[in-house]
């Protein structure tokens, strides 16, 4: 059961978000995506989503704040979750119904019935941590903040600002750090590079022979993908 503690928490923490009337979100393979004027609401409620999942799990999940090739006026928010992939269709339809709660008493009741029914425990010595990221969208600092008062209204969830990353680097840091390994971007570059470096050597040696293209070209959609290469080419 939810303690009043927990309770005025999450009731405080909502009404400082409410709801954009007239807008429906619906989960998908990248998450919510819309206008980020209207998205404070939604990523605010998926930190309370990620810090469930993370409990549930007993393990590290994430929060990735991204719209990938989308306009710049748009943003988007999606769950890592432990195994490091995406989030598990069976908690999708929570997802739908917890962002679309038209206030914070709505919330409030959804949260008890799938805590109940997920049988997850609010206790203050059961912990939960929440990797964060998020690309080069301008919008990315004030939904950050939404996700982190989420996931901080949560007894015992923490969150952990990982900066501003590539989706597929948030992916991996979740899935290493549930593997005990280490995790941190640099971690991240030194794999791919390896990886590639391996994947070089399995070239025969008489493909040498021929004239090879060097030349690797890279769309980066004009965003975070361009930036995170700066760093690549010098491994």
């Amino acid at each position: 059961m939810m303690d009043q503690e927990q309770r005025s928490i999450l009731v405080e923490s909502a009404s400082r978000f409410p709801p954009p009337k007239g807008v429906k979100l619906s989960y998908g393979t990248a998450g919510f995506r819309a206008d980020a004027s209207v998205l404070s609401a939604a990523v605010f409620r998926v930190g309370i989503l990620a810090a469930l999942r993370s409990l549930k799990t007993q393990s590290v999940t994430g929060v990735m704040i991204t719209a990938s090739h989308n306009q710049v006026l748009d943003n988007g928010v999606k769950i890592v979750d432990a195994s490091g992939g995406m989030l598990t269709q069976e908690w999708e339809p929570f997802a739908d119904a917890l962002v679309n709660a038209i206030d914070a008493e709505e919330l409030i009741r959804l949260v008890i019935a799938f805590q109940e029914k997920e049988k997850i425990a609010f206790v203050i010595t059961q912990s939960a941590e929440i990797l964060l990221g998020r690309d080069t969208r301008p919008s990315g600092d004030f939904l950050l903040e939404a996700a982190k008062q989420g996931i901080n209204s949560i007894v015992g969830a923490v969150a952990s600002d990982m900066g501003i990353l590539t989706t597929p680097q948030l992916h991996w840091m979740v899935q290493m750090r549930n593997k005990g390994k280490m995790a941190s971007e640099t971690d991240y570059y030194e794999q791919l590079s390896s990886s590639f470096r391996c994947l070089l050597d399995l070239i025969p040696k008489e493909a040498t022979t021929y004239k090879i293209d060097r030349n690797l070209v890279v769309d980066g959609a004009n965003g975070v993908g361009g930036v995170k290469l700066e760093f690549l080419k010098n491994r």
